[in-house]
């Protein structure tokens, strides 16, 4: 789980130091640097466990890998007229039990990537890791830390400790060799950042591709596996099928039936959604409907790790948003997943507080707003009534309709 999240110098993100609950909800207008946060998440997890860091920093990440950077005044000209940039991304970890062997321990991991703009050649510049007490203070000596121009890296036996070189391509966390029984924190961290998941659901075009049959473990990046992995489900845990198409109908009410068939004649699957009697295929059905179906999905089999999406609220009616709210809040509650979201809709914020007043709800509201050129995150710490003030706390100044149609949908104006 990710506890704490320290970015400096990552796209609009340059001096970002935030605590995170079990259920992040990021609020804020377009363009304000939710969307980076959220590839910052999920590079942060590939630079643990990607073989490269031209891997870790590649697609479905938005942007060349030079745009990661904070630009600086005079934007990306001058950025390729520097002779290095650097972004660096920190994170405390409260690491999984049955990754790190049924202990719940913490860790602090930290990695600093360098560019050289004009080669588009990237390094590891600083690399960290650590055990931390329940105090999130440093416990022990780093597994991995910078001594001048070296790297240390240091096994749990004792012994003089390897003195590595700055500036590979590639990280010490990410690195297969230093596994077993003498590098468990390194094993507990990858295991920890393989669980991670950042989702750009693409119901237009990907999630509709006729596929065959096939072994996946989650719908995909883009959803693009959700019919083999809904059709797996199906044939080996149905009972879970069956609460993806309860969690579907609840908000889509006109769902009557959800199924995934096999064509033998081609060999490949077929999503078959119900609506209002009529029986429709995944190649016809709306964009809205594929990505709640895909966002049930999600919610329904989240066990662990992080899962991070946009926008839970596009392609829902307004008056089904407690639905998907409460969809979020229950896997968050039940299982040992994390969920970020962001969301620009005063109505979906409006039903997020009524679950994060209880006070047994680890949920955290947090505008996202831009100071200039750098992106700006804080947590709603007070709700209060949760009048106007706060939605506009949440979303900087949202329009006249938009306060107007959440407080009438909250039954606090009467039209």
């Amino acid at each position: 789980m990710l506890r704490r999240f320290s970015l400096k110098g990552f796209k609009s993100l340059s001096d970002v130091d935030i605590q995170l609950p079990r259920l992040v909800v990021l609020a804020g207008p377009n363009a304000a640097g939710k969307s980076n946060f959220l590839d910052a998440i999920q590079a942060f997890a590939r630079l643990g466990t990607e073989r490269t860091l031209s891997d870790a920093l590649a697609p479905p990440i938005r942007g060349f890998p030079s745009e990661l950077f904070t630009l600086p005044h005079g934007g990306l000209p001058e950025l390729l007229r520097l002779h290095q940039a650097s972004l660096s991304l920190e994170a405390d970890l409260l690491l999984d039990p049955e990754s790190a062997g049924s202990r719940e321990d913490r860790i602090r991991y930290r990695v600093e990537v360098d560019i050289d703009p004009d080669t588009g050649t990237l390094a590891v510049g600083d690399e960290y890791l650590c055990r931390m007490t329940k105090k999130w203070e440093p416990l022990g000596v780093p597994r991995i830390e910078k001594s001048g121009s070296d790297l240390i890296v240091r096994a749990q036996k004792r012994g003089y400790p390897p003195h590595e070189p700055v500036g590979v391509n590639h990280t010490k966390l990410s690195d297969s060799r230093l596994s077993g029984r003498n590098y468990h924190y390194f094993d507990a961290a990858r295991e920890e950042l393989r669980q991670w998941r950042t989702y750009y659901l693409d119901p237009r075009t990907a999630m509709r591709h006729a596929v065959p049959p096939r072994e996946v473990g989650d719908i995909g990046v883009l959803g693009e596996n959700i019919a083999p992995f809904l059709y797996g489900l199906k044939t080996s845990e149905p009972k879970r099928f069956k609460a993806i198409r309860r969690a579907l109908r609840s908000v889509i009410p006109a769902v009557g039936a959800l199924d995934v068939d096999l064509d033998t004649a081609r060999g490949t699957l077929d999503i078959q959604i119900e609506q209002n009697g009529t029986l429709f295929s995944s190649r016809i059905v709306s964009e809205g409907t594929l990505r709640v179906l895909a966002l049930c999905t999600i919610a329904v089999t989240a066990d662990r790790g992080l899962i991070a999406f946009e926008e839970p609220e596009n392609g829902v009616q307004p008056q089904r948003l407690d639905h998907i709210a409460a969809l979020l809040s229950d896997a968050a509650s039940r299982s040992r997943a994390q969920i970020v979201v962001t969301t620009h809709s005063p109505e979906f914020i409006a039903a997020m507080l009524g679950h994060a007043r209880r006070k047994d709800a680890d949920i955290g509201l947090f505008s996202v707003s831009s100071d200039g050129r750098s992106t700006v995150i804080k947590r709603l710490e007070d709700f209060g009534l949760w009048e106007s003030p706060a939605i506009e706390q949440l979303l900087d100044e949202p329009d006249d309709y938009d306060k107007i149609a959440a407080v009438a949908r909250r039954g606090w104006l009467d039209l």
